[in-house]
């Protein structure tokens, strides 16, 4: 019996949130043998992937071979392919279509809070939407779509566990803050809250990995009130200088350079705290389920996906920012197609500053406490939300032996 093909129509990197859904898809594809995993692009090579889907990889794209050269010299034609079923990435719009395949679904990370026509017109095309947090799901729902299933992301266990690591950087203090440069992010609160913080702990340290790939919405970070300009690009040379410019020493900061995956344990597990101050997040925001489940006490802003993560009731994530959601400037969310249904978040720096004070004063109790709660994490693997993402497209009758 032949095996359905599966497209998967984004780049596989194991750099960027999206590519780690799609390595993660196709890894899971090939253990369960469900159906062939086909590429529209080649895939990162980074030495930092798996040795064993490295091998797989080079099987996948000579099997994918003949529909990637293709799309190199004729990227804007729409391209009919024999794929039993195509995956399709969905940010703020709903991009148009260039492959066909006998059925079709999206994967959605959607940060504005209301969906005109236009985005909903463009949705009749999928017969199936996974959607990345409860919010998403709910305001598809809203809108009258119904073809939706929420799955959220997942962990990577044998990579981001609470296992110790020795301490390289020995501060008194040790902070973590990801995800890409932009205003969406709310890096400058982060920022405002570490420079107050330098007054009372002047020895503590920041890592900002906040490398923007492509340069996507960093020029947004300008339309922050705690912060000057943005810096020339995502690089981290640009960004480590932008944030000498922001008032703080060269001294109190480590801004990593593009971070593959598989990289980021050992540096997560250098913190103390983890921060993320997002005023939107369309997932449950990747890196914060992974600082989690390394068993860092982490920050979290309480707005959109983040919930997901807070009504897990882990007892290392700490909300922030609960009474700003529906208060962030419209300068800022008109960016990103605008909040009207008025929940993205904004998050007052001062109590972020204090709940970092708390961790400091008790960083003993609340290392402990990460590390057992972070065992819940268990149950958000990729291989389990993979495997009820294929369940949910077998259900519906998606994909299918013939």
């Amino acid at each position: 019996m032949l095996k359905p093909k599966l497209l998967i129509d984004w780049p596989l990197t194991p750099y960027t949130g999206w590519g780690s859904y799609g390595i993660q898809l196709a890894q899971e594809l090939l253990a369960s043998e469900r159906a062939r995993p086909v590429l529209t692009s080649r895939a990162d090579r980074s030495p930092h992937c798996n040795v064993a889907w490295l091998n797989r990889l080079d099987e996948i794209e000579a099997f994918s071979a003949k529909l990637i050269e293709y799309l190199i010299t004729n990227p804007s034609n729409l391209v009919e392919t024999n794929c039993e079923l195509v995956l399709e990435p969905i940010g703020n719009l709903v991009p148009p279509q260039r492959l066909c395949g006998k059925r079709k679904v999206g994967v959605a990370f959607v940060e504005r809070t209301a969906l005109d026509q236009n985005f909903l017109d463009g949705l009749d095309r999928f017969d199936l939407v996974i959607t990345g947090s409860n919010w998403n799901q709910r305001m598809l729902e809203k809108s009258g779509f119904s073809r939706s299933i929420m799955i959220h992301q997942g962990i990577d266990p044998c990579n981001f566990h609470p296992v110790a690591t020795p301490r390289l950087i020995n501060r008194p203090f040790v902070i973590f803050a990801g995800g890409k440069l932009e205003a969406r992010k709310g890096q400058d609160l982060v920022i405002e809250a570490f420079r107050r913080l330098l007054k009372t702990i002047p020895d503590a340290i920041l890592i900002g990995c906040w490398a923007n790939i492509g340069n996507v919405g960093i020029d947004t970070i300008s339309l922050c009130e705690a912060v000057q300009g943005s810096p020339k690009n995502g690089d981290p040379h640009a960004i480590f200088h932008w944030l000498l410019d922001q008032g703080i020493p060269a001294r109190n900061l480590m801004i990593p350079s593009i971070t593959a995956n598989a990289q980021l344990p050992g540096l997560m597990k250098q913190a103390d705290a983890a921060v993320f101050a997002s005023r939107c997040e369309g997932g449950t925001n990747l890196m914060a389920m992974e600082t989690l489940a390394c068993g860092i006490p982490t920050i979290l802003s309480a707005n959109t996906g983040h919930l997901d993560l807070l009504e897990m009731e882990l007892d290392h994530a700490l909300p922030v920012g609960g009474s700003g959601v529906g208060k962030v400037p419209d300068l800022i969310t008109k960016t990103y197609g605008g909040d009207a249904g008025g929940i993205w978040g904004e998050t007052d720096p001062e109590e972020i500053f204090t709940v970092l004070l708390e961790l400091h004063a008790q960083r003993e109790k609340w290392s402990d406490r990460g590390k057992s709660s972070a065992k819940k994490m268990g149950g958000y693997t990729w291989q389990s939300c993979m495997q009820k993402l294929l369940q949910a497209l077998e259900e519906r009758e998606l994909l299918t032996n013939n």
